[in-house]
């Protein structure tokens, strides 16, 4: 094929109303990213229109490369067309000629097979929209028709909710084979199938998707582009008795076993609502009928629909919407994915996502590298080790009559290496995890091959185990006989007969008294759920962690008084390693966020580290849409008493320090209207201070101006305080309200306090690491090795100061908002701590040694906005 003739920027691009100048920016900027596939990292803060300039950018650039790329093929073949006739009408000589003409001819073929494959794409695209448009003719001449007699329509059953018996040959291990079973609906891209490029865009969390979704759909290419939101069978699935489970790796178990059902005892209902039996070819699951999932597939495809709305339309036509937004995935320009589906491997390959050639857009990416961190690190506890060696074990002697030799053969590694890791924890394979650990209770840093030495298992290849491991499903058979076979499948007890009656039974008597001991343990809610999710899947996922790479990570081995309480962790200490595959293989990488600095850490840490080259890193940041005098920034080192604010973790407990952080608060309530949010570094400082201020009488100096809420750390009490907090503010005649809140805690990422939420945003202290966390000296050590000697130490300022700078964003959410931002420290006057704030911070940013300027400063602020 011809060379790529390069793309320029447009000076306008479509957008549902008139861009700002700093949203032009950023899309031309965005635009040339992804034309000369680089590896781009954009700011541009809340508040901004980041989303829609990243979807005008981008789609832009899309359309017109693959028109690019049309006429490109086109042009091609018209050329060796007339190359072809020029060549047969000379007095060349006759072998030559023909051998050109043969080749002109190979080169025309070649290029009008591309052209065929895109040219076939749009006419299925096509085709998909005029049997829609049949489909809705059809529809609205059914409902012309219809009886009057509507009483009559069959009530659809309830499908799906029978769950089949489990046979003991659906729990038996399978051979090992080179490849796992696939689904009934396939997700892979046929040969003959044009690809093109693919925009993949990369969220946090759900929310964020959905969002995200929401505005291509008001965007001009909301009516034009193939948008696909993939989700996992939790969102997806539309299986009454699946939906019930509550654990993520109880739902896909679920799901693959129902697909290897083939009796059919349930009845499926079709779009008209009549039952039709299933054929015998079916799976179990009445939502993976292959003709209900393309007829999804196809709307998935006509409509730009996130993922509640593909769901109402899957349940709508009975249809599943996991496997038909995974079946959909390669027809599709546009993929929506959580960060789980894009930054794993395995998950990326599982949805048949091929990144070679493609776009890669993660938004929200302030904390990305944390996030790569988190995702590939794994924790598996004593209870979750305790329990699976004894289904193992039990498993084992069930069926090893039944067995193959190759089989019983890896199952006994198994079984040995969680034996081994029950040990690191102090106990004896077989034990109870109320047990008393035989070691001290410590905890021990290890390198990989540190650890496996320690364990006892380096003679053992785990990359062969892993493969048995996946090929031949030995959780989900692990967990089908722990199902068929409670309640007798229960962990020993090494100091008495076994009496157990299953796992409930197990975890009652574990988190009573224990009378022979004079120490309680208590069982966290989240043990139970654990262990009853299926516990091999943690192990499993702890033993795929220890193949990393030895440099790359660390083992933390954390003994307790029971073996049970005792925790084994894998840390990555290298997220780029996880991150080169990406690199390598996309066209273009985009990281984009609001606040993004320092942008060092990306630049290093994440591209550089990943095998990217610093002259494919394009950089973009650019400022407030909001004038500058609308935002007022005050760096505060003293205060009204003329005491230097220290909110260091030595210093910040002391009452003098609490009480003039009382009278600064006192004082700035009497002046700033409306809410004020006020972050601590901690929740356990947030609570000492609340109760300091009770004791001291400031709650009520305070309650006498505003109303004071508290963040819950309950997550299921975060939406009715809000609530609340607003409803009192917007109360006329109020006075306002004080919202003490937390860094990095459930208010400090995600929500917006525009206008009145938010006329002060007040951050007390610098919210640093404990510097003493085993886990956090490893990863500066680490940095400071492999990066830089001072990467470690700036790795620790980074941590912080993007903590700040994440609560600082929660308000100033429009051009014409306003707001003021109190820095209460003295650390906050460094040069080089101001230099991490956002650049539209920085340019307002005032810095004051007393309080008496500063609170002038803010008089005059609000004094200027009240009405005239």
């Amino acid at each position: 094929m011809m060379p790529e003739e390069k793309l320029t920027a447009p000076e306008d691009f479509p957008f549902p109303f008139t861009p700002y100048s700093i949203q032009q920016d950023f899309m031309k900027h965005l635009y040339k990213t992804l034309e000369e596939g680089k590896l781009g990292i954009f700011e541009s803060p809340t508040g901004t229109g980041k989303s829609l300039s990243l979807i005008c950018g981008a789609l832009r650039w899309l359309q017109d490369h693959e028109e690019r790329e049309r006429q490109q093929l086109k042009t091609g073949i018209a050329h060796l067309d007339e190359v072809k006739e020029e060549a047969g009408g000379g007095d060349f000589d006759w072998l030559n000629q023909q051998a050109q003409q043969m080749q002109v001819t190979q080169q025309r073929h070649q290029l009008q097979q591309q052209l065929d494959k895109i040219l076939k794409k749009d006419e299925k695209m096509e085709q998909l929209r005029k049997r829609k448009e049949q489909r809705a003719e059809r529809q609205l001449e059914k409902h012309a028709e219809k009886t009057k007699d509507l009483n009559e329509t069959t009530e659809q059953p309830a499908v799906g909710d029978a769950t089949p018996d489990i046979d003991d040959d659906d729990i038996l291990l399978e051979e090992c084979q080179e490849k796992t079973d696939n689904a009934d609906v396939s997700d892979t891209e046929p040969d003959d199938e044009y690809r093109g490029i693919k925009v993949y865009f990369c969220s946090r969390t759900h929310s964020q998707l959905a969002q995200f979704v929401g505005e291509v759909q008001r965007s001009p290419y909301g009516k034009d582009i193939r948008l696909i939101s993939l989700a996992s069978r939790q969102n997806y699935c539309i299986n009454k008795t699946v939906q019930k489970l509550k654990s993520l790796s109880l739902i896909n178990e679920q799901c693959t076993d129902l697909q290897r059902k083939k009796k059919g005892r349930t009845t499926a209902a079709d779009t008209s609502g009549k039952c039709v039996k299933k054929s015998r070819g079916s799976c179990g699951c009445p939502y993976l009928q292959q003709r209900a999932v393309e007829r999804l597939r196809e709307e998935a495809l006509l409509e730009v629909q996130d993922v509640e709305q593909l769901v109402t339309v899957g349940r709508k036509l009975s249809a599943c919407p996991y496997y038909a937004s995974r079946a959909a995935v390669s027809d599709a320009q546009v993929v929506v994915v959580p960060y789980n589906t894009l930054l794993h491997k395995n998950t990326r390959k599982a949805c048949g996502i091929n990144l070679a050639g493609s776009v890669v857009i993660i938004d929200e990416a302030h904390n990305l590298l944390d996030t790569i961190g988190h995702i590939h690190s794994s924790e598996v506890t004593g209870h979750q080790l305790t329990h699976a060696y004894s289904q193992l074990t039990q498993y084992r002697e069930k069926y090893k009559n039944r067995f193959s030799a190759a089989n019983l053969l890896y199952l006994g590694q198994v079984i040995f290496i969680v034996g081994k890791l029950i040990r690191m924890l102090g106990g004896k394979p077989g034990c109870n995890p109320a047990e008393g650990s035989m070691n001290v209770m410590d905890t021990k840093l290890y390198t990989l091959a540190d650890f496996v030495l320690s364990a006892e298992i380096d003679n053992i290849n785990m990359y062969k185990l892993l493969e048995f491991c996946q090929n031949s499903k030995i959780a989900h058979k692990l967990h089908g006989f722990a199902e068929r076979y409670h309640p007798s499948v229960a962990v020993n007890n090494a100091s008495k007969t076994v009496q157990q009656t299953g796992i409930r039974a197990f975890l009652k008597e574990i988190s009573t008294d224990n009378t022979s001991n004079s120490k309680k343990e208590v069982v966290p809610e989240t043990t139970s759920e654990a262990i009853m999710s299926n516990p091999l899947l943690s192990v499993l996922g702890f033993m795929e962690a220890l193949t990393n790479h030895c440099s790359d990570g660390r083992v933390v081995c954390s003994r307790h008084a029971t073996v049970g309480q005792g925790t084994l962790k894998f840390l990555l200490l290298n997220p780029a390693a996880h991150f080169s595959d990406i690199v390598k293989e996309a066209r273009a990488v985009v990281v984009a966020g609001g606040t993004m600095q320092p942008l060092e850490e990306f630049r290093e840490q994440l591209f550089l580290s990943a095998g990217g080259t610093a002259d494919r890193i394009l950089e973009f940041s650019c400022g407030h849409v909001i004038p500058p005098e609308n935002i007022l920034p005050i760096a505060l080192a003293a205060g009204p008493s003329g005491k230097q604010l220290d909110f260091s973790y030595q210093a910040r407990t002391m009452p003098g320090m609490l009480n003039e952080l009382g009278r600064i608060l006192t004082n700035v309530c009497n002046v700033v209207p409306a809410g004020i949010v006020c972050f601590f570094p901690s929740y356990d400082y947030e609570k000492l201070v609340y109760q300091h201020f009770e004791r001291n009488g400031i709650v009520s100096k305070l309650e006498a101006k505003k109303k004071v809420f508290r963040e819950p750390k309950r997550s299921g009490m975060v939406d009715k305080m809000l609530s609340d907090y607003a409803a009192c503010i917007n109360r006329p005649g109020s006075s306002g309200a004080i919202m003490m809140s937390v860094v990095g805690g459930k208010l400090s990422e995600g929500l917006n306090f525009s206008d009145d939420l938010g006329r002060c945003v007040i951050v007390v202290g610098l919210p640093y690491p404990n510097i003493k966390s085993p886990e956090l000296q490893e990863k500066m050590n680490y940095l400071n090795t492999n990066v830089s000697p001072t990467a470690g130490q700036q790795h620790y300022e980074n941590l912080c100061m993007k903590a700040v700078n994440q609560s600082i964003g929660r308000a100033v959410r429009h051009r014409g908002d306003y707001a003021t931002v109190f820095l209460l420290d003295h650390r906050y006057t460094r040069p080089h701590t101001q230099a991490a704030l956002p650049t539209w911070i920085r340019t307002s940013l005032a810095s004051h040694v007393k309080f008496g300027p500063a609170f002038a400063q803010l008089c005059k602020f609000f004094a200027s906005r009240k009405p005239k």
